[in-house]
């Protein structure tokens, strides 16, 4: 089996730390990329190069992308294939046709960001009474990267329809949706069908848009599923090893 390792990828605006209380598959290695801050302007083009980059040789990845973590994950997928094993994709999906929210949020990034307003998009991400500890960590994680990483990235995601791409056939997919989902619809989920032809969709009943927050084993069983597919595909994939030759077969008699 491979030495598989799984990468968690954020959201827009979404601290690593959103990933902390997701269980990983038993002697499965994992990481969570800040991709906010290291990728200036983090256009998604160009967040998806340097996710596929940090996929480390020898050892393909489960990408796991939420919201616009989730499109950055698939992008990477569709250009580098051999680098990723699988994917788990939360509450996102191949365009911004239908989003609920994000032409106001760009409209609010282009001028100064207060406090007011990062609390604003924080409370977009989460059902109401969500623990403030939530709300605080998206709040502080805003203000640290900036309202221009967020309009960039946001407004590029806009534009991109990963639908005109050529599907990608034989890669185990889980897609991941909170039915509740005020930014993304059940419509945005069963889209990935047209990119990913084997992917397997399941709509979590009473979750909103951040389920690795609000419903971190439903992400932790995706995450499993798409392991054991990842898995299976490998030893389907790999060569029959011949037995060796027995002692009367070498001596040629």
């Amino acid at each position: 089996m491979p030495d598989l390792e799984v990468i968690f990828v954020p959201g827009t605006l979404m601290p690593p730390s959103c990933f902390d209380a997701v269980a990983v598959p038993v002697d499965v290695g994992a990481r969570t990329l800040d991709w906010m801050d290291a990728v200036r302007p983090c256009g998604l083009e160009a967040t998806a190069a340097w996710v596929a980059g940090q996929i480390r040789p020898g050892r393909p990845a489960i990408l796991v992308g939420h919201s616009t973590g989730g499109a950055i994950a698939a992008l990477a997928a569709l250009d580098h294939p051999g680098l990723v094993a699988g994917l788990v994709l939360i509450n996102s999906g191949p365009n911004m046709t239908g989003h609920g929210a994000v032409q106001g949020m760009l409209d609010r990034l282009t001028g100064p960001v207060d406090d007011a307003m990062w609390e604003g998009f924080a409370r977009q991400n989460v059902p109401a009474g969500s623990p403030a500890e939530w709300i605080q960590a998206m709040v502080d994680y805003g203000r640290r990267v900036g309202g221009g990483q967020a309009a960039a990235v946001l407004a590029d995601q806009a534009a991109a329809d990963l639908l005109d791409l050529p599907p990608l056939d034989g890669l185990p997919v889980e897609v991941l949706h909170g039915e509740l989902d005020v930014k993304r619809s059940v419509v945005d989920a069963e889209a990935w069908r047209r990119v990913f032809p084997e992917v397997h969709v399941v709509i979590e009943p009473g979750c909103g848009h951040t389920p690795p927050l609000e419903r971190p084993e439903a992400v932790a069983a995706a995450l499993d599923r798409v392991v054991s597919r990842a898995h299976i595909a490998a030893r389907q994939a790999a060569p029959a090893r011949r037995p060796p030759p027995s002692a009367y077969g070498a001596s040629g008699q």
